[in-house]
């Protein structure tokens, strides 16, 4: 079955000319590495695309008809203001209309793999009045709800939140999502985001390479060495994030029963 991975994207003005190329660039190779690792293994993940600017909206619904994502990611516009929020909310939304927590056997115990979500940003987030302190609140508050008050959202299980933010965006506020939904942390240049979409794609790679081998699967050297092997030299304070991610988007169950109270034990809503 497949994982459910619901990428979310700023369209807002200041993404008008190179940072929209590269966004697509970035989207586009993201998609190719996703049927990289279809076609090497039996999961198929599932991919939906929110964007959030002049336009709010689904895109894509979560998908595994890779060509539909594809033609989704050339109606991506520039235009608008940075309503990030609500670009959560309809990520949020998909999720809980259409994803779920797969599992994964592997000997006497079960390995469950959560939904997740990316986002990238490159502006200042702003509401209906331009507000930025108010926003920035209310997306705090959203996070909240993909983090410790998940079940009162409706979601599956906790769903963590890979951010990558460039241009005028506020690292701290980024940084603040991915720690309150475990989720990773990156910055740079709009065009390092290829970078970060592929190293999000061969975390999945990895825990479907591993799942047979729990010991492994929880050693961070051993996925340092994974990504680099694959031509993603990661730096020590990337590892750091990718590791988080990785605990935060497993869960244990079975005779692992250590593994299974770090996860918050069985989730909702899984599928075999």
């Amino acid at each position: 079955m497949p994982l459910d991975t619901v990428v979310c994207v700023d369209t807002s003005g200041s993404m008008a000319g190179k940072g929209m190329r590269e966004l697509k660039r970035a989207c586009l190779q993201m998609l190719e590495d996703v049927r990289w690792t279809a076609r090497g293994t039996n999961l198929r993940e599932n991919l939906a695309l929110v964007e959030f600017g002049k336009n709010v909206r689904v895109a894509c619904p979560l998908t595994n008809d890779y060509s539909r994502f594809e033609r989704a990611i050339d109606t991506l516009a520039a235009g608008g203001r940075t309503p990030m929020k609500e670009g959560l909310d309809l990520a949020m939304a998909e999720i809980i209309a259409r994803g779920g927590v797969i599992r994964l056997a592997v000997r006497d115990s079960a390995v469950f793999l959560c939904p997740r979500v990316i986002l990238m940003t490159d502006g200042v987030p702003t509401d209906d009045d331009g507000e930025t302190v108010a926003a920035r609140q209310a997306i705090l508050d959203t996070a909240l709800m993909f983090g410790v008050a998940w079940k009162e959202a409706g979601l599956p299980h906790k769903v963590p939140i890979s951010c990558f933010c460039c241009g005028d965006s506020i690292p701290d506020l980024l940084q603040s999502i991915a720690e309150m939904t475990c989720g990773s942390f990156a910055a740079g240049d709009v065009a390092e985001l290829s970078s970060f979409f592929r190293q999000q794609v061969l975390l999945t790679r990895f825990v479907i390479e591993c799942a047979h081998d729990l010991e492994r699967l929880r050693s961070r050297i051993a996925l340092q060495l994974f990504l680099r092997e694959l031509g993603e030299a990661v730096e020590d304070i990337e590892m750091e994030g990718l590791s988080r991610l990785l605990v935060a988007l497993l869960v244990f169950s079975g005779r692992d029963d250590g593994a299974a109270a770090a996860g918050g034990g069985v989730p909702r809503r899984h599928r075999v």
